[in-house]
């Protein structure tokens, strides 16, 4: 608006100066003219004896003079209105003029911002969707993780939220950092695509040997991430996603792997879904074993507080505990459920259906997720609950062990 005023102002004051510039030039015109048509007075040798007739002359031209005087002052008030009034009007069409193209150029603004928000937004689901859809290639492999990643989102989302206004957490967790980590969440076991099945899918506990395989997994989804990063550039997503591959499996005391950081070394989105993964892991069955009590879940993590995991976190998971054990149980797996009816064998066409549910599933908890803005913990898990509830035709979706 500023703007505009400067240049409705410098027009106005431009043609004010051309219309009296232009005016006072026809003025010196006319009186130049008028001096030049006048007859020059006579002048001889015998005027110079005749001063009685040359003192009447002066007094006759004193006289003259002062009538035009008289006349020239009504004359410049005139000039002086007919440029006042010409310059309104001059001004009120710039006005008009300036107005309709500020309109036209605003409306123009207008629709390429909003051309460009809903690209955007465009992107960022199509983002979502193709790293789920990803994620998604992960649990292909560990069929027993059902409704993993779903969980671990509303898991993850539900405790950043809970400590965005912690002092400890508050400069760190914003709006953006609890959007982002329930997306990010997804990514965290993508390595495990390279991991043979015979280790990944073995019943019971690995062999001594077999660890180091399983824990390349981590190196995996990191070096995946990194190569992501070098063809598109730095990312707060793609950074957040690699801190969370790398740290989730990391301890508070150093204990952990890949690296055996320690303490807040261990970026904190990581530290936030190794609680939701170690949860989640407890309390859903796996191949190497059962489904564990909630309650036994809770006490397990409240004992590897400053061991595993960050106290401060424990802390703020055990007034969340009756949330996650709500989430738990509306975004169960449907063979976990205690109503569930033995499936029958799955045909290709039941598979490929149901996985097309499962995405459609996932897609709308993560956007009920995300929409949320995570100002009260306890809204943020509603939210998440009633995502969580499955429609009647989902409890059909064939599910193997």
């Amino acid at each position: 608006m500023k703007h505009f005023v400067k240049r409705y102002l410098a027009l106005v004051i431009a043609q004010t100066a051309c219309l009296a510039t232009g005016l006072w030039l026809e003025q010196s015109f006319l009186l130049s003219t008028t001096a030049g048509n006048s007859p020059p007075q006579a002048t001889d040798s015998r005027s110079l004896a005749e001063e009685p007739a040359a003192g009447a002359s002066q007094e006759n031209a004193a006289l003259a003079s002062s009538e035009a005087a008289s006349q020239v002052t009504p004359a410049m008030a005139i000039q002086v209105l007919a440029v006042a009034w010409i310059a309104g009007l001059q001004a009120f069409v710039a006005y008009l003029v300036l107005i309709r193209t500020q309109e036209e150029t605003s409306f123009k603004h207008r629709t390429a911002e909003n051309v460009s928000l809903r690209q955007h937004k465009e992107l960022l689901r199509t983002r979502d969707a193709v790293i789920f859809g990803l994620a998604k290639m992960t649990e292909s492999h560990d069929s027993e993780t059902g409704f993993h990643l779903e969980r671990i989102a509303v898991y993850s989302t539900c405790l950043a939220s809970a400590i965005r206004f912690n002092p400890r957490y508050c400069g760190q967790v914003t709006s953006s950092f609890i959007k982002l980590i329930g997306i990010s969440s997804a990514l965290h076991d993508i390595g495990k695509v390279g991991i043979r099945d015979a280790i990944l899918l073995k019943p019971g506990k690995l062999e001594q040997q077999e660890w180091p395989k399983m824990q390349s997994h981590v190196a995996i989804g990191e070096r995946c991430v990194r190569q992501i990063e070098s063809r598109l550039g730095k990312s707060s997503f793609l950074k957040m996603a690699r801190e969370i591959i790398s740290g989730h499996h990391e301890r508070w005391d150093g204990a952990g792997y890949p690296q055996g950081l320690r303490g807040e070394e261990i970026p904190l989105a990581a530290r936030i879904v190794a609680i939701a993964d170690v949860y989640d892991a407890l309390s859903t069955k796996r191949v190497y074993h059962e489904a564990t009590p909630h309650e036994k879940c809770v006490e397990m993590i409240r004992e590897g507080a400053g061991r595993q995991f960050d106290p401060g976190l424990v802390d703020v998971f055990l007034k969340l505990q009756s949330q996650f054990r709500d989430i738990a149980q509306n975004c169960q797996d449907v063979d976990e459920s205690p109503d569930a009816e033995p499936a029958p064998s799955p045909t290709t066409t039941d598979l490929s259906e149901g996985a097309e549910m499962s995405l459609d599933r996932a897609f709308s908890l993560l956007q009920a997720v995300l929409d949320q803005c995570a100002g009260d913990p306890s809204d943020a898990a509603a939210q998440a609950l009633e995502a969580c509830r499955s429609p009647a035709e989902t409890s059909a979706m064939p599910i193997s062990r």
